[in-house]
């Protein structure tokens, strides 16, 4: 009985709130989404807060509010468009008075092997982080931008401890020259041995032809073979904890890039995801284990961090956190990034392998015309998201669906009015 209730029952709002009905009575379904889109602006409006920059120093009503979500949450998520200018300046600012909230950590879009590699060369400042980069293969994806490398010295500076301060989750697409450095300085059987300079040979034979063509296709990362990193593993039974990790690495990077070359960009992206909440767990679990409940600053693309599905329809790491923060009887904390109206930012050219003046790439202020419409013009602009969820499903009209992903999926959305594309840092 009860299920034939709930039967007529949806029967009858599907018709009461049809574009048939709405028509009928006098209005039309352009009506009533501009009516929605209206609601949503004015709550958006309702809700802002400016936010001031003077090159230097942040200041203003959103600031504070920025500061006081941080120092109340366990996990504090910047999901950004990559190549701001400003963004980078902002969370190492964030980060830098949240520090004496107890925040001890940042999660980073690189791995784990070359989040270390940024931390040690970051404890002698920018100058040091030139000299990484120098080297082959040690310039990590993102770092590479002035700013980035800015944000790895400053917060590095911000902290006075021996332990690290970076956590690395991600693959690696620049680095693996790095990472097969450090296996070959480790004792190893004969075997082991010759399957890493098969691996060591596969890696320069790509890079050489990267150098001729520069073609992107021949990056060693979205060329190279994952069973050359199977062999290694299997000849190497007794390999250090930071082997395997490194071998973890290079194989999901191999295998991930290679799904994505073939077309299979669903399974890549979900294996990427699978990837990084693995990465990441490996770290809580040794601070737990440690006796440590960090409280963390997580800094990466949107769609990584976006609670529930991510922009690629997966499953990523901001589907975690709020999950783990509840276990913890804490809270996760998220906002959305963007750049301001019509700005630029910083894009990587692999052809050129530097960061060129671009469009915003990755399509997150797609849909969000109504809550952009609300953004200041000469100052930074905060947005409570929350205070438009009840609103999204008020109307007769659905949401527009990455307007109800990034509302949903962030607590508040950021727009760097007048904001500039990250500039190359320099070095050999």
């Amino acid at each position: 009985m009860f299920r034939a209730i709930m039967i007529v029952t949806g029967a009858l709002m599907l018709v009461l709130f049809s574009p048939s009905m709405i028509l009928a009575q006098g209005g039309t379904v352009n009506d009533a989404a501009t009516k929605h889109a209206g609601k949503i602006t004015e709550t958006a409006i309702a809700h802002r807060h400016a936010i001031r920059f003077d090159g230097e120093d942040f200041s203003g009503p959103g600031w504070t509010r920025l500061l006081a979500e941080g120092r109340d949450a366990q996990f504090f998520l910047i999901g950004e468009e990559h190549g701001i200018a400003e963004n980078p300046k902002l969370a190492a600012a964030l980060f830098s008075e949240l520090v004496e909230s107890g925040y001890s950590g940042i999660v980073v879009e690189t791995s784990p092997f070359m989040a270390e590699k940024l931390d040690f060369a970051a404890r002698g400042g920018l100058d040091e982080i030139r000299n990484l980069y120098s080297e082959a293969g040690g310039e990590p994806a993102f770092f590479g931008m002035q700013e980035e490398a800015e944000f790895i010295a400053r917060t590095r500076a911000a902290v006075a401890t021996d332990s690290s301060l970076f956590w690395g989750v991600d693959y690696e697409v620049l680095s693996d020259r790095q990472l097969l450095r450090r296996l070959t300085e480790k004792d190893k059987p004969a075997a082991a041995q010759r399957a890493l300079e098969r691996l060591h040979a596969a890696s320069r034979a790509s890079w050489e032809r990267y150098q001729e063509t520069r073609g992107p296709q021949y990056i060693f990362s979205f060329a190279g073979d994952p069973q050359l990193v199977q062999d290694l593993r299997e000849n190497w039974p007794d390999r250090d904890r930071e082997a395997t990790r490194i071998l973890t690495t290079l194989e999901e990077t191999l295998t991930i890039n290679r799904l994505f070359m073939s077309g299979q960009n669903w399974p890549s992206n979900q294996r990427r995801a699978d990837l990084i909440r693995s990465n990441f767990l490996s770290h809580w679990n040794a601070a737990k284990f440690n006796g440590q409940t960090p409280k963390l600053m997580v800094k990466m693309g949107a769609s990584h961090l976006v609670r529930g599905r991510s922009y690629s329809e997966a499953y990523d790491l901001g589907a975690l956190l709020p999950e783990i923060a509840a276990v913890e009887g804490a809270k996760a904390f998220s906002i959305l990034v963007l750049p301001g109206t019509g700005s630029k930012t910083a894009v990587f050219n692999p052809a050129k392998f530097s960061f060129d003046p671009a469009p915003a790439k990755d399509g997150y202020a797609k849909g969000l015309a109504p809550v952009l419409a609300a953004a200041l013009q000469d100052e930074f602009t905060l947005i409570d998201l929350r205070a438009l969820r009840p609103v999204l499903r008020s109307g007769a009209m659905r949401a527009d669906q990455n307007l109800a992903r990034a509302v949903l999926g962030f607590d508040m959305l950021l727009i760097m009015a007048g904001s500039t594309p990250s500039g190359e840092l320099q070095h050999d």
